[in-house]
């Protein structure tokens, strides 16, 4: 399971009177701003951004770890190739959201770097500290950010590896089935071959045996003295058998 939270933040400040205004739609962690913000310093709007920057990094750093866990838990199925089951389906589904977490990663980070350009240019000629202590976090929230883009990026990557792996574990076992069937196809069709040989070693006895045994062919007379008589139908024989021959071999 899982839940997509989709901040937005409106942030607006009267230079002259020093009246803020700040509205917050879709924040899962909007009391504690609202009590950091009341014992902050709003009096400098830097404040209202690191602030809020602070808690949307958490969310992220939250996020990317949840994914490590899938991609983890998927690394750790792995199984001999004989019993590896691969959940493809599952797999891509983590695909999917890697795929969103860089996106919203990317916007994060462009949208990071606008509010540091923004702060700067306000503040080109102040150097109180607590201003060059507020850009100097804000520079560190940056680069936070850019470090969880690297390691979802990389989740992504090992992901990508363990799917790779997957189709080829699959592949590498169907191979060697496919190896196992023809050699049982091997063995039959060897057995084959000796069913065939002997059918040829007895098959022209049986037909001289089958041929003369026919009552076309007699023997005639007293012991000793026999003769041979062939029957003048024997044509008979040739008539039916040739054609029925012919045609059985036709229709096959």
């Amino acid at each position: 399971s899982y839940r997509w939270d989709q901040v937005t933040v409106f942030l607006r400040r009267h230079i002259s009177s020093g009246i803020g205004l700040i509205v917050c739609l879709d924040c899962p962690f909007l009391p504690q701003f609202l009590t950091i913000l009341g014992s902050a310093k709003l009096n400098r709007p830097e404040v209202w951004h690191m602030t809020l920057l602070e808690h949307i990094i958490g969310l992220y750093d939250q996020s990317v770890w949840n994914l490590r866990n899938w991609v983890r838990s998927a690394e750790l199925d792995r199984r001999p190739a004989s019993a590896f089951e691969p959940n493809f389906v599952r797999l891509h589904e983590v695909a999917r959201h890697l795929i969103h977490s860089n996106e919203t990663l990317d916007v994060a980070v462009d949208t990071m770097k606008s509010i540091r350009r923004m702060i700067e240019a306000t503040q080109r000629n102040e150097n109180e500290p607590a201003h060059v202590s507020g850009r100097s976090r804000l520079n560190e929230f940056c680069e936070e950010m850019k470090r969880i883009k690297r390691r979802s990026e990389s989740l992504g990557e090992r992901l990508k590896n363990e799917i790779n792996l997957a189709f080829n574990l699959v592949a590498q076992r169907d191979s060697q089935i496919m190896v196992q069937l023809s050699g049982i196809s091997r063995r039959d069709n060897s057995n084959m071959r000796s069913v065939a040989m002997v059918g040829l070693i007895y098959l022209p006895a049986t037909f001289v045996t089958g041929l003369f045994g026919m009552n076309f062919f007699q023997f005639c007379g007293n012991p000793g003295d026999e003769t041979w008589k062939v029957s003048d139908k024997v044509y008979l024989y040739w008539a039916v058998t040739v054609p029925l021959t012919l045609a059985t071999i036709l229709v096959w």
